[in-house]
Protein backbone atom coordinates (compact mmCIF):
# COMPACT_ATOMS: atom_id res chain seq x y z
CA UNK A 1 0.00 0.00 0.00
CA UNK A 2 1.08 3.49 -0.04
CA UNK A 3 1.29 6.24 2.58
CA UNK A 4 1.28 9.88 1.66
CA UNK A 5 3.37 11.75 4.62
CA UNK A 6 1.59 14.89 6.17
CA UNK A 7 0.96 17.40 3.99
CA UNK A 8 1.68 21.29 4.60
CA UNK A 9 -0.21 23.22 1.98
CA UNK A 10 -3.87 22.60 0.03
CA UNK A 11 -1.39 21.64 -3.12
CA UNK A 12 0.47 19.13 -1.37
CA UNK A 13 -2.57 17.40 -0.15
CA UNK A 14 -3.83 16.89 -3.62
CA UNK A 15 -0.93 15.67 -5.10
CA UNK A 16 -0.02 13.30 -2.02
CA UNK A 17 -3.97 11.97 -2.35
CA UNK A 18 -2.22 11.42 -6.18
CA UNK A 19 0.82 9.58 -5.08
CA UNK A 20 -1.29 7.45 -2.69
CA UNK A 21 -3.57 6.73 -5.87
CA UNK A 22 -1.21 6.37 -8.66
CA UNK A 23 0.92 3.88 -6.34
CA UNK A 24 -1.59 1.43 -5.02
CA UNK A 25 -2.98 0.80 -8.48
CA UNK A 26 0.46 0.68 -10.18
CA UNK A 27 1.29 -1.87 -7.26
CA UNK A 28 -1.93 -3.90 -7.29
CA UNK A 29 -1.55 -3.63 -11.85
CA UNK A 30 1.62 -5.89 -11.16
CA UNK A 31 -0.01 -8.88 -8.92
CA UNK A 32 -1.03 -10.98 -12.41
CA UNK A 33 2.62 -11.20 -13.09
CA UNK A 34 3.70 -12.14 -9.56
CA UNK A 35 1.06 -14.70 -9.42
CA UNK A 36 2.00 -16.10 -13.28
CA UNK A 37 5.53 -16.26 -12.04
CA UNK A 38 4.70 -18.04 -8.74
CA UNK A 39 2.60 -20.22 -9.86
CA UNK A 40 4.84 -21.55 -12.60
CA UNK A 41 7.10 -22.56 -9.33
CA UNK A 42 3.58 -24.24 -7.91
CA UNK A 43 3.76 -21.84 -5.43
CA UNK A 44 -0.61 -21.48 -4.11
CA UNK A 45 -1.48 -18.20 -4.28
CA UNK A 46 -2.79 -18.51 -1.09
CA UNK A 47 0.49 -18.42 0.05
CA UNK A 48 1.15 -15.10 -1.50
CA UNK A 49 0.46 -11.59 -0.05
CA UNK A 50 -0.54 -8.66 -2.96
CA UNK A 51 1.91 -6.36 -3.38
CA UNK A 52 -0.74 -3.83 -2.08
CA UNK A 53 -0.65 -5.61 1.28
CA UNK A 54 2.58 -6.54 1.57
CA UNK A 55 4.78 -3.16 0.49
CA UNK A 56 4.20 0.40 1.57
CA UNK A 57 5.86 2.93 -0.26
CA UNK A 58 5.65 6.64 1.08
CA UNK A 59 7.19 9.86 0.16
CA UNK A 60 8.86 12.54 2.48
CA UNK A 61 9.04 15.86 0.34
CA UNK A 62 10.79 18.94 2.14
CA UNK A 63 8.88 22.02 3.24
CA UNK A 64 7.76 24.28 0.53
CA UNK A 65 9.82 23.20 -2.32
CA UNK A 66 7.85 23.88 -6.35
CA UNK A 67 6.03 20.58 -6.66
CA UNK A 68 5.81 21.27 -11.04
CA UNK A 69 9.20 20.14 -11.78
CA UNK A 70 9.32 17.33 -10.25
CA UNK A 71 5.87 15.80 -10.24
CA UNK A 72 7.19 13.59 -13.59
CA UNK A 73 9.90 12.30 -12.05
CA UNK A 74 8.23 11.33 -8.75
CA UNK A 75 5.89 8.96 -10.80
CA UNK A 76 8.95 8.12 -13.01
CA UNK A 77 10.47 6.76 -9.52
CA UNK A 78 7.34 5.04 -7.96
CA UNK A 79 7.23 2.64 -11.08
CA UNK A 80 10.92 2.07 -10.59
CA UNK A 81 9.86 1.32 -6.84
CA UNK A 82 6.99 -0.64 -7.75
CA UNK A 83 9.23 -2.61 -10.62
CA UNK A 84 12.08 -3.58 -7.91
CA UNK A 85 9.30 -4.71 -5.12
CA UNK A 86 7.63 -7.01 -7.83
CA UNK A 87 10.70 -8.42 -8.50
CA UNK A 88 11.52 -8.60 -4.87
CA UNK A 89 8.38 -10.77 -4.30
CA UNK A 90 8.95 -13.15 -6.70
CA UNK A 91 12.64 -13.15 -5.74
CA UNK A 92 11.66 -14.55 -2.46
CA UNK A 93 8.86 -16.29 -3.47
CA UNK A 94 6.34 -14.12 -1.85
CA UNK A 95 7.46 -15.25 1.14
CA UNK A 96 8.50 -13.03 4.38
CA UNK A 97 12.31 -13.48 5.32
CA UNK A 98 14.14 -13.33 8.77
CA UNK A 99 16.95 -10.69 7.60
CA UNK A 100 16.92 -8.02 5.89
CA UNK A 101 13.29 -8.47 4.49
CA UNK A 102 11.63 -5.42 3.13
CA UNK A 103 8.20 -4.36 3.88
CA UNK A 104 8.50 -0.32 3.06
CA UNK A 105 10.34 2.16 0.33
CA UNK A 106 10.29 5.97 0.90
CA UNK A 107 11.40 8.11 -1.32
CA UNK A 108 13.11 11.24 -0.26
CA UNK A 109 13.04 14.38 -1.94
CA UNK A 110 14.59 17.58 -0.13
CA UNK A 111 17.06 20.44 -0.71
CA UNK A 112 20.44 19.17 1.36
CA UNK A 113 20.54 15.56 0.55
CA UNK A 114 22.75 12.93 -0.92
CA UNK A 115 21.89 10.94 -3.38
CA UNK A 116 22.26 7.72 -1.73
CA UNK A 117 20.16 4.56 -0.23
CA UNK A 118 19.95 3.77 2.90
CA UNK A 119 18.29 0.47 4.79
CA UNK A 120 16.97 1.43 8.09
CA UNK A 121 14.66 -1.90 9.52
CA UNK A 122 13.11 -2.78 7.06
CA UNK A 123 12.64 0.65 5.18
CA UNK A 124 14.35 1.39 2.11
CA UNK A 125 15.09 5.14 1.82
CA UNK A 126 15.71 6.19 -1.59
CA UNK A 127 17.05 10.00 -1.00
CA UNK A 128 17.48 12.21 -4.31
CA UNK A 129 18.29 16.39 -3.92
CA UNK A 130 15.61 18.03 -5.08
CA UNK A 131 17.83 20.15 -7.28
CA UNK A 132 19.29 17.16 -9.22
CA UNK A 133 15.17 15.99 -9.83
CA UNK A 134 14.41 19.22 -10.81
CA UNK A 135 17.19 20.35 -13.12
CA UNK A 136 18.33 16.92 -13.87
CA UNK A 137 15.09 14.91 -14.23
CA UNK A 138 17.06 12.73 -11.98
CA UNK A 139 15.72 9.27 -10.68
CA UNK A 140 16.58 5.89 -10.06
CA UNK A 141 15.80 3.73 -11.96
CA UNK A 142 14.65 -0.25 -11.52
CA UNK A 143 17.74 -1.53 -13.03
CA UNK A 144 20.01 0.85 -10.99
CA UNK A 145 18.05 0.47 -7.64
CA UNK A 146 18.28 -3.53 -7.79
CA UNK A 147 22.12 -3.00 -8.65
CA UNK A 148 22.82 -1.02 -5.75
CA UNK A 149 20.83 -3.38 -3.86
CA UNK A 150 22.89 -6.65 -4.98
CA UNK A 151 26.33 -4.25 -4.36
CA UNK A 152 24.90 -3.58 -0.97
CA UNK A 153 25.32 0.34 -1.52
CA UNK A 154 22.14 0.66 0.85
CA UNK A 155 24.32 -0.11 3.55
CA UNK A 156 27.15 1.68 5.71
CA UNK A 157 30.34 1.53 3.34
CA UNK A 158 32.36 -0.06 6.45
CA UNK A 159 29.65 -2.49 7.73
CA UNK A 160 30.83 -5.78 8.47
CA UNK A 161 27.23 -6.95 6.93
CA UNK A 162 28.50 -5.73 3.95
CA UNK A 163 31.51 -7.72 3.75
CA UNK A 164 28.52 -10.56 3.77
CA UNK A 165 25.76 -9.29 1.87
CA UNK A 166 26.10 -12.24 -0.74
CA UNK A 167 25.15 -14.05 2.03
CA UNK A 168 22.23 -12.66 3.20
CA UNK A 169 20.87 -11.05 0.58
CA UNK A 170 17.10 -12.46 0.27
CA UNK A 171 17.43 -12.18 -2.94
CA UNK A 172 21.33 -12.83 -3.86
CA UNK A 173 22.25 -14.99 -6.33
CA UNK A 174 23.39 -17.38 -3.37
CA UNK A 175 19.88 -17.58 -2.40
CA UNK A 176 17.95 -17.47 -5.60
CA UNK A 177 19.85 -20.24 -6.64
CA UNK A 178 18.97 -21.88 -3.97
CA UNK A 179 15.85 -21.58 -3.82
CA UNK A 180 15.62 -22.77 -7.72
CA UNK A 181 17.17 -25.82 -6.47
CA UNK A 182 14.79 -26.74 -3.81
CA UNK A 183 11.80 -25.67 -6.37
CA UNK A 184 12.72 -28.49 -9.10
CA UNK A 185 13.22 -30.82 -6.09
CA UNK A 186 9.87 -30.50 -4.45
CA UNK A 187 8.03 -30.45 -8.41
CA UNK A 188 9.89 -33.83 -9.33
CA UNK A 189 9.06 -35.08 -5.66
CA UNK A 190 5.14 -33.54 -5.66
CA UNK A 191 5.08 -34.79 -9.53
CA UNK A 192 5.99 -38.50 -8.21
CA UNK A 193 3.27 -38.40 -5.66
CA UNK A 194 0.69 -37.54 -7.88
CA UNK A 195 1.30 -40.46 -9.69
CA UNK A 196 1.07 -42.25 -6.81
CA UNK A 197 -2.28 -40.93 -6.25
CA UNK A 198 -3.68 -41.63 -9.57
CA UNK A 199 -2.29 -45.16 -10.07
CA UNK A 200 -4.43 -46.36 -6.91
CA UNK A 201 -6.82 -43.85 -7.66
CA UNK A 202 -6.64 -41.75 -4.48
CA UNK A 203 -7.72 -37.75 -3.98
CA UNK A 204 -4.98 -35.19 -3.22
CA UNK A 205 -5.78 -35.45 0.44
CA UNK A 206 -5.00 -39.32 0.44
CA UNK A 207 -8.70 -41.06 0.45
CA UNK A 208 -10.16 -43.45 -1.85
CA UNK A 209 -11.88 -41.67 -4.65
CA UNK A 210 -15.17 -42.96 -5.41
CA UNK A 211 -16.39 -45.24 -8.45
CA UNK A 212 -18.19 -47.46 -9.33
CA UNK A 213 -15.96 -50.21 -10.98
CA UNK A 214 -12.75 -51.13 -8.58
CA UNK A 215 -9.29 -51.72 -9.36
CA UNK A 216 -7.43 -54.70 -8.98
CA UNK A 217 -7.20 -55.85 -5.73
CA UNK A 218 -4.03 -56.40 -5.87
CA UNK A 219 -2.83 -52.93 -7.03
CA UNK A 220 -4.31 -51.67 -3.73
CA UNK A 221 -2.76 -53.53 -2.02
CA UNK A 222 0.92 -52.79 -3.69
CA UNK A 223 0.21 -48.99 -2.43
CA UNK A 224 2.84 -49.65 0.63
CA UNK A 225 5.12 -51.08 -1.43
CA UNK A 226 5.41 -48.45 -3.99
CA UNK A 227 5.36 -45.56 -1.44
CA UNK A 228 8.35 -46.80 0.67
CA UNK A 229 10.41 -47.29 -2.86
CA UNK A 230 9.35 -44.13 -3.75
CA UNK A 231 10.33 -42.16 -0.65
CA UNK A 232 13.35 -44.82 -0.06
CA UNK A 233 14.16 -43.36 -3.23
CA UNK A 234 13.86 -39.92 -2.92
CA UNK A 235 14.62 -38.86 1.04
CA UNK A 236 18.19 -39.66 2.89
CA UNK A 237 17.30 -42.05 5.73
CA UNK A 238 20.82 -41.74 7.50
CA UNK A 239 19.66 -37.64 8.04
CA UNK A 240 15.65 -38.90 8.76
CA UNK A 241 17.45 -41.38 10.97
CA UNK A 242 14.86 -43.90 11.00
CA UNK A 243 14.76 -47.16 8.83
CA UNK A 244 11.26 -46.52 6.60
CA UNK A 245 10.89 -50.33 6.15
CA UNK A 246 10.79 -51.02 9.87
CA UNK A 247 8.10 -48.01 10.14
CA UNK A 248 5.90 -48.57 7.76
CA UNK A 249 5.87 -52.07 7.19
CA UNK A 250 2.59 -52.55 9.87
CA UNK A 251 1.18 -49.77 8.58
CA UNK A 252 -2.25 -49.98 6.53
CA UNK A 253 -2.83 -48.64 2.72
CA UNK A 254 -4.99 -45.73 4.55
CA UNK A 255 -2.18 -44.59 6.85
CA UNK A 256 0.66 -44.87 4.12
CA UNK A 257 -2.19 -42.64 1.79
CA UNK A 258 -2.24 -40.12 4.83
CA UNK A 259 1.14 -39.96 4.86
CA UNK A 260 2.11 -39.38 1.22
CA UNK A 261 -0.95 -36.72 1.60
CA UNK A 262 0.80 -34.81 4.76
CA UNK A 263 3.79 -34.96 2.96
CA UNK A 264 2.89 -33.47 -0.25
CA UNK A 265 1.60 -30.80 1.69
CA UNK A 266 4.64 -30.04 3.67
CA UNK A 267 6.79 -29.96 0.26
CA UNK A 268 4.30 -27.08 -0.62
CA UNK A 269 5.29 -25.12 2.72
CA UNK A 270 7.62 -22.64 1.06
CA UNK A 271 7.93 -20.90 5.05
CA UNK A 272 9.50 -23.98 6.13
CA UNK A 273 11.78 -24.02 2.63
CA UNK A 274 12.77 -20.64 3.29
CA UNK A 275 13.69 -21.65 6.87
CA UNK A 276 16.01 -24.11 5.65
CA UNK A 277 17.37 -21.92 3.25
CA UNK A 278 18.29 -19.37 6.05
CA UNK A 279 19.87 -22.49 7.85
CA UNK A 280 22.08 -23.87 4.93
CA UNK A 281 23.19 -19.90 4.33
CA UNK A 282 23.98 -19.37 7.70
CA UNK A 283 25.27 -22.83 8.49
CA UNK A 284 28.03 -22.38 5.60
CA UNK A 285 28.66 -19.00 7.13
CA UNK A 286 29.67 -21.27 10.41
CA UNK A 287 31.88 -23.27 8.01
CA UNK A 288 33.52 -21.13 6.89
CA UNK A 289 34.67 -19.66 9.95
CA UNK A 290 35.68 -22.43 11.25
CA UNK A 291 37.73 -23.54 8.48
CA UNK A 292 41.76 -23.27 9.37
CA UNK A 293 43.79 -20.24 7.36
CA UNK A 294 47.14 -20.93 7.54
CA UNK A 295 49.30 -17.89 7.00
CA UNK A 296 52.74 -17.82 6.96
CA UNK A 297 55.09 -15.21 5.99
CA UNK A 298 59.17 -15.20 6.47
CA UNK A 299 60.50 -11.50 5.37
CA UNK A 300 64.06 -10.91 5.22
CA UNK A 301 65.19 -7.24 4.67
CA UNK A 302 65.97 -3.72 6.01
CA UNK A 303 62.54 -2.57 6.20
CA UNK A 304 59.52 -5.42 6.43
CA UNK A 305 56.14 -4.06 6.59
CA UNK A 306 53.37 -6.27 6.60
CA UNK A 307 49.61 -6.55 7.25
CA UNK A 308 47.63 -9.57 7.30
CA UNK A 309 43.80 -9.02 7.91
CA UNK A 310 41.23 -12.43 8.23
CA UNK A 311 37.88 -10.93 8.52
CA UNK A 312 35.05 -12.93 9.44
CA UNK A 313 31.37 -12.08 10.38
CA UNK A 314 29.86 -14.88 12.67
CA UNK A 315 25.68 -14.09 11.99
CA UNK A 316 23.29 -17.13 13.81
CA UNK A 317 19.63 -17.37 13.47
CA UNK A 318 19.60 -20.43 12.15
CA UNK A 319 17.07 -23.37 13.43
CA UNK A 320 18.79 -25.81 15.10
CA UNK A 321 16.69 -28.48 14.43
CA UNK A 322 17.37 -28.06 10.49
CA UNK A 323 20.69 -28.30 10.10
CA UNK A 324 21.08 -32.22 10.13
CA UNK A 325 19.55 -31.23 6.82
CA UNK A 326 22.20 -29.00 5.52
CA UNK A 327 25.81 -30.57 3.96
CA UNK A 328 28.39 -27.97 3.66
CA UNK A 329 32.40 -28.58 1.89
CA UNK A 330 34.20 -25.95 3.78
CA UNK A 331 37.29 -24.29 1.42
CA UNK A 332 40.59 -24.77 2.93
CA UNK A 333 43.30 -22.05 2.89
CA UNK A 334 46.80 -22.05 3.13
CA UNK A 335 48.40 -18.86 2.64
CA UNK A 336 52.52 -18.86 2.27
CA UNK A 337 54.57 -15.59 1.33
CA UNK A 338 58.50 -15.41 1.04
CA UNK A 339 60.05 -12.25 0.62
CA UNK A 340 63.91 -10.42 -0.15
CA UNK A 341 64.60 -6.99 -0.74
CA UNK A 342 65.48 -3.89 1.08
CA UNK A 343 62.01 -2.49 1.46
CA UNK A 344 59.27 -5.64 1.57
CA UNK A 345 55.86 -4.65 2.03
CA UNK A 346 53.14 -7.27 1.78
CA UNK A 347 49.40 -7.28 1.87
CA UNK A 348 46.86 -10.20 2.56
CA UNK A 349 43.26 -9.75 3.09
CA UNK A 350 41.98 -13.38 3.85
CA UNK A 351 37.70 -12.70 3.41
CA UNK A 352 35.72 -14.95 3.36
CA UNK A 353 34.09 -14.99 -0.10
CA UNK A 354 31.62 -16.36 -1.94
CA UNK A 355 32.59 -19.98 -2.63
CA UNK A 356 30.70 -21.89 -6.04
CA UNK A 357 28.00 -23.53 -3.81
CA UNK A 358 27.00 -25.91 -6.54
CA UNK A 359 28.61 -28.61 -4.17
CA UNK A 360 29.74 -26.33 -1.45
CA UNK A 361 26.03 -26.59 -0.09
CA UNK A 362 23.16 -29.37 -0.15
CA UNK A 363 19.72 -28.96 1.70
CA UNK A 364 17.91 -32.05 2.02
CA UNK A 365 14.31 -30.29 2.15
CA UNK A 366 12.53 -33.59 1.08
CA UNK A 367 13.73 -35.32 3.99
CA UNK A 368 12.66 -32.59 6.64
CA UNK A 369 9.30 -32.54 4.79
CA UNK A 370 9.03 -36.19 5.12
CA UNK A 371 9.85 -36.22 8.98
CA UNK A 372 7.66 -33.93 9.62
CA UNK A 373 4.91 -35.51 7.84
CA UNK A 374 5.70 -38.73 10.16
CA UNK A 375 5.70 -36.66 13.28
CA UNK A 376 2.46 -35.02 12.36
CA UNK A 377 1.13 -38.84 11.96
CA UNK A 378 3.39 -39.49 15.02
CA UNK A 379 4.78 -42.68 13.00
CA UNK A 380 7.84 -41.59 15.26
CA UNK A 381 8.68 -39.43 17.69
Amino acid sequence: MAKALPPQNPAYTAFLEEFTNYTTEALRHQNPTVSDSLNRRQIPPSQVRPLERAYQISLKLGKDLPLTPIKKQILQQIDAVVYFLRDFHIGVLGQRTSLFHLYEVEIQVESHLRYQLTFESGKLLIQIPYWQMAVLDRYLPDQKLKYRWHRGNHLPRFSHIRKIWWLVDPIGELRYNLRSMLVLGIQKQILGIDELFVKFNLLDNGNQKHRAVQGDPQDQTELKNHAIAFLKATVKEEKLGVNLDLVLENQDDATIAQLLAVYKKNLADIEQMEELIETGAFTLQEKLNEEESQVDVKMFGFVNVGNYHRIDVAVNVSKDYLKKYVDVIPRKTDIKAVQFGFVNVYTIDDITVKPNFHGALTLNFETAALERALKELELVQ
